[in-house]
């Protein structure tokens, strides 16, 4: 009779085997998120920003991590492609202007309220630095701009399926509001992991940050209409220029007063 001398096979648990148990498998429905590289480029961030939003919120609550310049690059591009998309309605001039006007306006806004930003999050008890929250601030708006990147296919189609001034202000808001959702999620999720424990700070910075943007949208106007002139000197509250331009299509033009009768001098009625 052959004797089998085959070892038996080598189990972790083994005598002398100092390897780790594997580990459990995650509990069901929870998310496994990619682990980030050491290096951030941008293809790596894109994809960050998309698939593994809190590994990416954990890589911003360390210093140095040298994301701004990336997240800048990726809010830029994004929000150029989605003002040329509005752009396309009215045509023209508007097709350089609106991505200039949205990009623009969208980092000065985002200039404006950086300092109170830095304010709010140290009374919410934020420990981060101020390249911190700006790298923090980029990854908002970068987030931002990928949503409006996903929403611009379909608000092209109304773009070229109607005139209506009214209806293209409430889609692009629409598209505007759900995309800042999103991004002030991801800011406060990025802002609570530097130790920041109140919320209130936060969400009174968030609706100064909305107002400042949609406030962008009239002084910066026009973004979806015609116009002779670049930009307008005249002032106005973005809540009655809404209101003004709730009924008005792409080939309304405000034309001079008229009168029914003309008078020459010396006439009068008799």
């Amino acid at each position: 009779m052959s004797q089998d001398n085959t070892p038996p096979p080598h189990h972790w648990y083994a005598p002398g085997n100092a390897a780790p148990p594997p580990s459990s498998p995650p509990p069901a429905g929870q998310r496994i998120e990619p682990e980030l590289p050491d290096k951030l480029d941008l293809r790596s961030l894109f994809e960050a920003l998309l698939r593994s939003p809190r590994a990416l919120v954990r890589r911003l609550a360390t210093p140095g991590h040298g994301a701004f310049v990336p997240f800048l690059a990726i809010a830029i591009l994004s929000l150029v492609v989605f003002g040329a998309v509005l752009g396309s309605f009215a045509m023209g001039t508007q097709m350089w202007a609106a991505p200039l006007k949205i990009t623009g306006g969208l980092v000065i806004a985002g200039l404006i309220c950086f300092p109170s930003l830095y304010i709010f999050s140290c009374l919410a008890g934020s420990q981060a630095g101020a390249s911190q929250l700006a790298a923090t601030l980029a990854g908002m708006l970068a987030l931002t701009g990928l949503l409006l990147l996903g929403f611009a296919p379909a608000v092209w189609i109304f773009t070229q399926a109607t005139d209506s001034l009214g209806f293209m202000g409430v889609l692009s808001l629409l598209a505007w509001f759900v995309a800042l959702i999103f991004g002030f999620r991801f800011l406060g999720d990025a802002v609570a992991s530097t130790g920041a424990v109140a919320k209130g700070p936060f969400s009174v910075w968030g609706i100064i940050f909305l107002l400042v943007t949609l406030q962008m949208t009239t002084s910066l106007r026009p973004i979806l209409g015609r116009d002779s002139k670049l930009l307008t000197n005249e002032k106005k509250f973005f809540v009655q220029h809404w209101i003004e331009s709730a009924g008005k299509t792409l080939d309304n033009k405000s034309t001079p007063p008229t009168t029914s009768a003309s008078t020459t001098p010396g006439s009068g009625s008799r």
